[in-house]
């Protein structure tokens, strides 16, 4: 092989190479399969550098949080959490995860195929939504930096994530009663102010023994009622490479130009012997 033919080969695989590393699309699958009959709102995904802290335990939930938590998102009404995010994390990305009707329900799936600008930067996940039936109930995790799903390089970190009882959260938004309450199907009324901290729901004394969930089951008529402990594994999360194709025009002109220049060298080679 030629010196030409060597360069011109290793270009074509530099060009695909290149393609390939620098690839930042990436799918986040929600699996709702509690079986106990929860639901969620479609899952607002935060794509950060690690500096969007969403909530805190103990403390009062912001405008952002208590719309996750008490009101169906999106499309109405409109969704407080992206400038909350943005103000602190001006360069980070959000979407939505839904279900085949928009809710993701109990046996159902969704999946968010998002294209991150920069993986070595924006390598952390936030997952928020509404957790139902409850009147202000929310899934997500205090710890910005909890889901690391791309590592320095920018490479995709391939997971299942597992979002358990000690990840659903009570806001203290709303007081918890049947009047304003999120059941399968029906629209949202608003109840009565509650002003209160956020608390893990399994922390919760439900005044029987029982704790958040407990009351929850009790109050709505869950099957399974008092089997839901902080460990419980209610929604998994997948994260995955999404497939990628190499730029086009600019991709496809080099590595075709290569591969000509290639056949010529194999002719003039054949001429000569």
């Amino acid at each position: 092989m030629s010196k030409i033919t060597s360069l011109l080969g290793a270009s074509v695989i530099g060009i695909l190479v290149a393609g390939s590393a620098n690839a930042a699309t990436i799918d986040i699958t929600f699996n709702n399969s509690n079986g106990f009959g929860f639901l969620v709102t479609p899952v607002y995904t935060g794509i950060h550098s690690g500096g969007f802290d969403a909530f805190d335990e103990g403390a009062s939930a912001s405008a952002g949080i208590e719309q996750i938590a008490e009101v169906p998102v999106p499309p109405n009404p409109p969704n407080l959490i992206a400038p909350e995010r943005l103000a602190v994390e001006p360069n980070s990305q959000g979407g939505f995860v839904f279900g085949p009707g928009g809710p993701i329900l109990d046996g159902e799936s969704g999946t968010l195929t998002i294209d991150v600008v920069d993986p070595t930067v924006n390598r952390y996940a936030t997952f928020l939504s509404m957790f139902v039936p409850s009147n202000d109930t929310f899934l997500g995790n205090d710890d910005p930096l909890a889901y690391a799903i791309f590592d320095a390089a920018g490479n995709v970190i391939e997971q299942t994530i597992e979002i358990t009882g000690r990840s659903i959260w009570d806001a203290g938004t709303e007081v918890n009663q049947l009047f304003g309450a999120a059941f399968p199907g029906q629209d949202i009324q608003l109840g009565d102010t509650e002003g209160g901290t956020i608390t893990r729901l399994i922390d919760i004394d439900d005044g029987s023994g029982g704790n958040g969930f407990s009351a929850l089951e009790a109050l709505f008529g869950v099957t399974g009622a008092g089997s839901i402990t902080a460990d419980t594994v209610l929604f998994t999360i997948d994260i995955e490479a999404a497939p990628t194709a190499v730029p086009l025009p600019a991709g496809a002109g080099l590595l075709l130009a290569g591969l000509g220049v290639l056949g010529f060298a194999g002719r003039s080679r054949a001429r000569k012997a």
